[in-house]
């Protein structure tokens, strides 16, 4: 039995993949609900899957939101794609009422709501769709789904638009980057972290071809100022959004602006010393590198280096962006880290013959949403923080708007706050002082 199917690329690229669970993250109009439609029927019709037989017992499910959505959005799509068998189609009955589809394979589709997740329970899946996962509890997947596909090695499919920093966004971020749990043992298991069986995928909006490019254009020059919602809905970016301490609009991006020399702050905020090793990313914050001018009309923030690097490359990035702005000012967060850095440091400043002595910077008994808040929010809010345009302004600004979120980073503002401890603005020039002073006596000098 073969289905036939019309795919765009981007949809393509997804069924191509190998990995046992995909979680997409798409942005409105990409063809979502086409995809997850044909991926039901396509496992609906088989009759293996991974060496076991497949039973009218092993089902095939798309759970939506609600059930009244499901049913809404996948319904039509099935009845389409599937067509009845009497048209020479697959679909052999139906019951609406239950909820499910047979095919003329013996086996069935069924289309459920998260809202009732009882309704989910007591069965065995091969496959199951995910639509829109950000809007169910977590538990739907954890404690229902996922044990239910281990009768037959299921698949899954976790499909929708962003809603902020959530479980769809864990699930998304774990599939990239791999971790491995402590106690994981990579022989036993037979793979190296528990997320090797998973991928995941983004596409915009305009990466589906056939959505018509001025009626794209349209809803983008109809949105104003609503950056976020765009970012959000059409390119699917995991943002909150909320601003809540921090709003992204505060921050004035400037071109490259010729700043007196001098007045530069160059702050580090330290992470762990680990690099990727190509097919695993760690999962800790990023070391930050934030070189800020400070001046009477405030602060310009000039560049923000970040990543994760071991200790040596640490240090030799310390020293070079030290050494492109001759007497700055250079501190560095306290602890175990700056420890660990501080050998490394010296032996690149000899070898580049250019010593700086690093301040410590402290946290002084302060929480860190506290302390970036308090160095930020009234100066940004007053205009006094500016960015010079480069390509980390949307990375520190993300963060700024996500900040206080438990699943966002916040090591690019923390960077930029340590500057207050460090800051000396110089209010006017010396030479506006020399026509001040007069000698009284010639003689005297004074």
């Amino acid at each position: 039995m073969e289905l036939d199917v019309s795919l765009h690329p981007g949809q393509v690229s997804i069924y191509n993949s190998k990995a046992r669970f995909k979680v997409v993250a798409a942005g409105r109009r990409f063809g979502k609900s086409h995809f997850a439609a044909a991926m039901l029927g396509l496992a609906a019709l088989q009759n293996t899957h991974k060496g076991y037989k497949l039973t009218p017992e092993n089902k095939v499910y798309y759970v939506a939101p609600t059930a009244d959505q499901a049913r809404r959005v996948m319904w039509p799509k099935l009845r389409t794609l599937l067509g009845y068998q009497k048209q020479g189609g697959f679909i052999k009955r139906e019951n609406v009422n239950d909820g499910w589809i047979e095919l003329i394979s013996g086996r069935q589709i069924f289309i459920k709501g998260a809202d009732n997740p009882d309704s989910l329970r007591g069965e065995g899946y091969s496959y199951v769709v995910l639509d829109e996962y950000a809007d169910m509890k977590e538990m739907v997947w954890e404690e229902i789904i996922e044990p239910a596909l281990m009768d037959v090695e299921g698949d899954a499919l976790f499909i929708g638009t962003p809603k902020g920093k959530n479980h769809f966004y864990k699930l998304f971020m774990g599939a990239i980057d791999k971790p491995t749990p402590p106690n994981w043992d990579p022989v036993e298991m037979g793979m190296d972290s528990p997320w090797d069986e998973w991928e995941a995928f983004h596409f915009k909006s305009v990466d589906n071809p056939l959505l018509a490019r001025n009626e794209l254009k349209r809803v983008l020059a109809g949105r104003g100022g609503s950056r976020d919602h765009i970012r959000q809905e059409l390119e699917a970016s995991f943002v909150s959004g909320s601003g809540k301490h921090l709003k992204p609009e505060w921050f004035e991006i400037v071109k490259d602006k010729k700043l007196p020399q001098g007045n530069v702050v160059v702050t580090v905020d330290l992470a762990g010393y680990a690099k990727s090793d190509g097919k695993h990313k760690p999962r800790s914050d990023e070391t930050v590198i934030a070189v800020t001018w400070v001046g009477p009309e405030g602060w310009y923030v000039l560049n923000i280096e970040h990543g994760h690097w071991d200790v040596r490359e640490v240090a030799l990035r310390i020293v070079r962006t030290c050494s492109q702005h001759p007497g700055c000012t250079l501190g560095i967060e306290q602890g175990a880290l700056k420890n660990a850095v501080l050998p490394y440091l010296e032996d690149e400043m000899r070898r580049l013959n250019r010593f700086i002595t690093p301040h410590d910077l402290k946290h002084g008994n302060q929480k860190k949403l506290d302390r970036i808040v308090w160095a930020l929010q009234g100066r940004a809010q007053r205009g006094m923080v500016k960015l010079v345009e480069g390509p980390w302004n949307q990375w520190f600004l993300d963060q700024c708007s996500d900040l206080g979120d438990p699943l966002s980073h916040d090591d690019g503002p923390d960077a930029v706050a340590y500057v207050d401890q460090l800051a000396s603005t110089v209010w006017a020039d010396m030479d506006d002082f020399e026509d001040l002073w007069e000698p009284q006596d010639l003689v005297s000098g004074y």
